[in-house]
């Protein structure tokens, strides 16, 4: 289980992990550990400060035990798959592979880091030695922002993104939307709805031809 990443599981176990017990947050992951298969929608908006309307494209993000999971966005032709400790990206026809390396600059390498920490055992294990992650809670939304702490200007100036922001609706356990602030005040915002367990997943949704 400790090998396992779930983009959506991250997100809501940070949520509860800062400030509750380790064995609560493990009890509250049971919905999404137990579950087989999982689909939501997904909108994906792209802010470009160079551009003067955003670029928004609605897709679905699929999970598959053990560890497979997918966004995928047919209109545009994108894809981005996080398998163990690989992540690939499809755009523009182009295929971009990349591996975990712990060095900070990919935002779900941080999340993948979070939550093996969160399922340890070791209930004083620090969330992540990558990123400061900072909580607020509102009514049943909770913020969270992780922040990666690159240490020399050059890292920082070649990192992907900046700060990366999850809102989830804690009364319903799930994600909201997934904010990723990149350089120059640009971002990528992820906003999920319609959550689907257990329902049947193609294969061909983890295949990068898919889209290609």
């Amino acid at each position: 289980m400790k090998r396992q990443f779930t983009l959506f599981i991250a997100a809501l176990l940070v949520c509860a992990g800062i400030s509750a017990q380790r064995a609560d947050i493990r009890k509250a992951a049971e919905r999404y550990i137990k579950a087989n298969t999982l689909i939501t929608n997904v909108k994906q908006t792209k802010h470009n400060v160079t551009l003067t309307k955003d670029v928004v494209t609605n897709g679905h993000f699929y999970y598959k035990k053990p560890n497979n999971q997918s966004m995928v966005f047919k209109e545009s032709r994108e894809m981005l798959i996080a398998a163990g400790n690989t992540f690939v990206m499809v755009k523009d026809g182009k295929q971009h592979v990349a591996k975990a390396k712990g060095k900070g600059n990919n935002p779900f390498e941080i999340l993948q880091d979070v939550f093996r920490n969160l399922l340890s055992a070791d209930n004083e294990a620090k969330l992540t030695d990558m990123a400061d992650v900072k909580l607020e809670t509102q009514g049943n939304a909770c913020t969270i922002t992780i922040t990666p702490t690159a240490i020399r200007t050059k890292a920082k100036r070649r990192s992907i993104f900046t700060s990366c922001v999850a809102v989830i609706d804690l009364k319903a356990a799930e994600l909201r939307s997934l904010l990723i602030n990149e350089q120059g005040d640009n971002y990528t915002r992820y906003d999920f709805s319609n959550y689907i367990f257990d329902a049947e997943v193609s294969s061909s949704v983890f295949d990068t031809r898919t889209v290609m």
